[in-house]
């Protein structure tokens, strides 16, 4: 009894413990069924999130893609740009060259004119000084008429001599003799004037020959200047529409690109969150896990506790066998002993076992109550314990069914992987088919920059002719001061000669050549300062055209940057999710040894297990399926290291394209300096060239003032032979030439009212002179202000110039960082290419396999050859057999026969055929040999 008092305090002990157990795990089953209501609401809310996100990255992806084919475009149209500077740069130098080949002819000139200055200096000089003795012979001349004069008044007085008539005859003789030498040398002389003239009118229709042709060439240079004035509008419309386009490009560019790093913003809030939530899940997962493990030790204890339970209770049962065993055979005794006590009268015994009975009668009563208490709350915990294991049963079932929303997700990742890879393809194709059309078009190319090199050419041309048409107007401003200086040096002289009719007239159509001269060279000066000021304004354009070239490269290098992060981002990406593919494996194990631990310790669960089984099959199949899909992934990869080689060439060919565009800058500024170097010794030169033209000028009108006085004392010498002639004969015939004296005086008379009428017009026409003087003064003040203006502008230009300075520096830096990114790309190029060669032993590996497969299916094909060549062989067999038995029945009278033998035949040879012969089933019933011998036969 006392064993069975502590057995039953040791059960009420392990009830109780049963009972704080229970109440344990009811609160932690009830935590965790708030924990996983909590979990299922957040994992709810992160799948819409998610779902939000895939659509949002689809509609970014399509904007990505539409950016990236407007970027491709803006390449193209970097492309052409370069090429254009390139050929600008190839027409820069040509054209340096041709002005330094200019410039050397120019200086070779400048001295021949040099020299020929010096020689026209010292005959201006030697021209001078016999100018001043001429006029000594001239001053002599006239007092020498004065004498004859005198003398002649003397000879008349003595003519009325009567003693000098004598005389008169030697005189005559004498007059006579030197009159005929006078003749002679008269002729001599107009023969020489003759001579002269011819060589005037020589020089003079060489003059107009060379005017003529001046004019001309000034009106093709006219009709090609309006040529190029007209080409040059065209371009410069079509430059500004091209401007515009461009303008409008940068614009949608900038727009993109704004909302490229808006949707990079929002794509990398997405990547955050849908990190955290990776995160959280898999924190989830690792609780889970460990609530599955501790639900596991849970149960293993509570199996344990029941067994032991089981145990206890056998044990109890069976002492509960024992009692009534002994209780049975007590009250046997009893009832002996109520016999016996009966029969004996011992009521003291009688007694004692009575309370003995109801002792153990309690006892019993105590322990049955106790009993059932114990199956009780036994059957309570083992229904609860039941209701644990449904309801972690009904958790797994719903982190299951998660697990598979999970890899339905990674499916459609992974799809969306799969559908961005295509649109890299389709873009990459588009990309390949816009450069074999840029290939195709470039005989298109090629005959517009044959046009651009051709419209280089002239506007050089232009250029040329610019400086050369400037060069002249400071010469001929400089010619300008120094006529004005020469026309008042004139009025002295012609105050001074008043005898100087013919070198006046000539002077005077000089000057109103020159005038036209002047006319024509300020129309010019005119019109080439509009065309100096458009070459400026082209100029301007170029400059914002190289700036937007700039604008453009520094663009393209943060694409190929951006493109770069979205690399690392697709590698990142594609590394987790072959450790989440590596996680699920993990856990498939881990849940296969569980089920494999819950099959051993329930067999209850049979039927959980098989579904669990079929289950993790599936997920194994799901595993294939994306170790598939992460070779797609490696191969996508391969195709994205392409990409990248392709991004670091289209980087290494921008940065190359940057210093060249580094170099040619360098260039234009060397090339801008040297110019305004070779504008200043332009400037000196046309100085030069200027004052030789002038000297040039002035001795040219000396030498025809000397050939004007020349022939005036020519003209003055004929007149003193004449007059000393006059003289003799008046001396000798004064009767005889009075009347030709009197018609020298006349001629004298008018000469000098012929003299004073050109006076006054020639001091008409120097008043007229100074007038148009003082307006070319004016214009030449406009043109010094004009100058002006240019120098502010040069002044700007190289303000600009060092602004290009500072950007080129800059450029500088970021080709430096990009050099960095390039060597960094590199050896994530070099990392790929080792994981591609390890894809190519692979592939070569399975190569392999695919050739020994192919070989063993050429085997089977010339196996199927051979048994299509016995069958070929038993047709032709049953051919034969058909024309032996034709041969042999007579063909009148066996028809029916013959059909029938051929139809039998030909059932025994279709049932003779095998498989393989019956594919030639159309060679061998399209024939029928009998029936074509019947119908020849009929």
């Amino acid at each position: 009894m006392e064993d069975v008092y502590k057995e039953l305090d040791e059960v009420k002990t392990e009830v109780d413990r049963l009972k704080v157990e229970v109440r344990v795990k009811t609160e932690r089953s009830d935590v965790l069924k708030k924990v996983n209501n909590e979990q299922l609401i957040k994992f709810q809310e992160a799948k819409q999130e998610n779902e939000k996100q895939a659509q949002e990255l689809n509609v970014r992806l399509q904007e990505i893609s539409q950016s990236r084919q407007a970027s491709e475009t803006l390449q193209s149209c970097l492309l052409e740009k370069e090429s254009s500077l390139r050929h600008l740069t190839s027409l820069h130098e040509k054209l340096r060259a041709d002005s330094e080949k200019k410039l050397q002819k120019m200086e070779e000139e400048n001295r021949e004119l040099v020299s020929a200055l010096d020689e026209a200096t010292e005959r201006n000089k030697e021209l001078e000084q016999n100018f001043g003795a001429s006029t000594k012979e001239l001053e002599g001349l006239k007092r020498l008429l004065s004498t004859t004069e005198r003398k002649g008044f003397e000879a008349e007085q003595k003519a009325r001599e009567a003693k000098e008539l004598r005389q008169r005859d030697d005189i005559i003789m004498g007059l006579e003799e030197e009159n005929r030498n006078t003749q002679d040398q008269l002729k001599w002389k107009k023969e020489q004037f003759r001579h002269l003239e011819e060589a005037h009118r020589r020089l003079q229709a060489e003059f107009q020959l060379n005017k003529e042709e001046w004019e001309r060439d000034k009106s093709a240079l006219l009709e090609e200047i309006s040529l190029l004035q007209t080409s040059l509008d065209s371009q410069t419309r079509i430059l500004e529409g091209v401007q515009k386009l461009l303008e409008m490009c940068n614009q949608a560019l900038a727009h993109e690109e704004s909302r490229r790093k808006f949707l990079e913003v929002e794509v990398s809030e997405f990547k955050s969150r849908y990190e955290n939530v990776f995160a959280r899940c898999e924190e989830e997962r690792s609780k889970f896990d460990s609530l599955a493990v501790q639900r596991d030790e849970e149960i293993a204890k509570l199996r344990n506790s029941l067994s032991t339970k089981e145990a206890l209770s056998k044990e109890t049962e069976f002492r509960i066998v024992h009692l009534e065993q002994e209780n049975r055979e007590l009250r046997e005794s009893v009832k002996e002993l109520q016999e016996a006590q009966i029969r004996n009268c011992a009521p003291a015994a009688l007694t004692k076992l009575r309370n003995k009975l109801r002792g153990l009668e309690q006892v019993h009563s105590n322990c049955l109550t106790n009993l059932k208490a114990k199956e009780s709350e036994l059957s309570l915990q083992i229904e609860k314990m039941k209701r644990d294991v449904n309801r972690h049963n009904s958790e797994l079932k719903s982190r299951e069914k998660q697990i598979e929303e999970l890899q339905m997700e990674l499916e459609s990742c992974l799809s969306l992987i799969d559908v961005l890879n295509e649109e890299i393809s389709v873009v990459l194709a588009i990309f390949k088919s816009e450069l074999s059309e840029a290939y195709s078009n470039k005989s298109d190319a090629k005959t517009e920059t044959e046009l651009c090199d051709r419209m280089d050419d002239e506007i050089s041309l232009l250029q040329t002719q610019l400086e050369m048409r400037n060069s002249d107007l400071r010469n001929a401003h400089l010619k300008l001061g120094q006529e004005h200086e020469k026309a008042e040096i004139l009025m002295k002289r012609v105050r001074s000669l008043e005898l100087a009719e013919q070198r006046q007239v000539i002077m005077e159509e000089e000057i109103q050549r020159h005038k036209r001269m002047l006319e024509e060279s300020s129309v010019h000066q005119l019109y080439m300062k509009e065309q100096f000021v458009q070459m400026e304004a082209e100029k301007g354009e170029v400059s914002l055209a190289l700036e937007k070239a700039n604008l453009e490269l520094a663009e393209k290098i943060c694409e190929a940057n951006h493109l770069e992060f979205e690399l690392q981002n697709w590698k990142s990406s594609a590394e987790s999710l072959k450790l989440c593919c590596q996680e699920n494996q993990e856990k498939c194990r881990q849940m296969e040894n569980s089920l494999l631990a819950q099959a051993e310790n329930e067999e209850t669960l049979k039927h959980e297990k098989d579904m669990l089984i079929t289950i993790i099959k599936e997920k194994i199949n799901k595993t294939e399926v994306l170790q598939q899909k992460i070779v797609l992934l490696e191969a996508t990869v391969a195709s994205k290291n392409e990409e990248v080689d392709f991004f670091t060439q289209n980087t290494e060919y921008l940065i190359s394209n940057a210093k060249e565009k580094d170099s040619c800058i360098e260039n234009l500024q060397n090339d801008i300096m040297r110019m305004e170097q070779e504008a200043m010794r332009r400037e000196v030169e046309a100085a030069i060239l200027a004052s030789i033209d002038t000297e040039k000028y002035v001795g040219l009108e000396k030498d025809r003032l000397f050939k004007v006085m020349n022939e005036k004392g020519e003209s003055i010498k004929v007149l003193q032979v004449l007059v000393s002639s006059l003289e003799q004969d008046l001396t000798s015939a004064f009767i005889l030439s009075f009347s030709e004296v009197v018609e020298n005086l006349v001629t004298v008379e008018k000469l000098t009212e012929d003299l004073k009428k050109a006076k006054h017009m020639t001091e008409l026409e120097i008043e007229e002179k100074n007038k148009r003087i003082v307006d070319l003064e004016k214009e030449v003040s406009g043109l010094r202000k004009s100058l002006t203006n240019q120098e502010e502008a040069l002044f700007t230009e190289k303000r600009q110039g060092d602004e290009l300075q500072s950007l080129l520096e800059v450029n500088k830096l970021e080709n430096g960082k990009l050099m960095g990114e390039q060597r960094r790309l590199e050896g994530i190029v070099k990392q790929l290419e080792f994981e591609k060669r390890v894809l190519f032993q692979e592939t070569t590996s399975l190569s392999k396999d695919r050739e020994e497969v192919f070989v063993h299916f050429e085997e089977i094909c010339e196996r199927m050859g051979d048994f299509t060549c016995e069958d070929v062989e038993m047709m032709n067999l049953l051919d034969t057999m058909l024309q032996r038995c034709k041969e042999e029945v007579k063909p009148a009278t066996n028809l029916k026969v013959d059909n029938e033998l051929y139809d039998s035949t030909y059932e025994n040879a279709n049932n003779s055929i095998s498989a393989s012969a019956r594919k030639l089933e159309p060679y061998s019933t399209g024939r029928s040999p009998l029936k074509e011998v019947n119908q020849r036969q009929l």
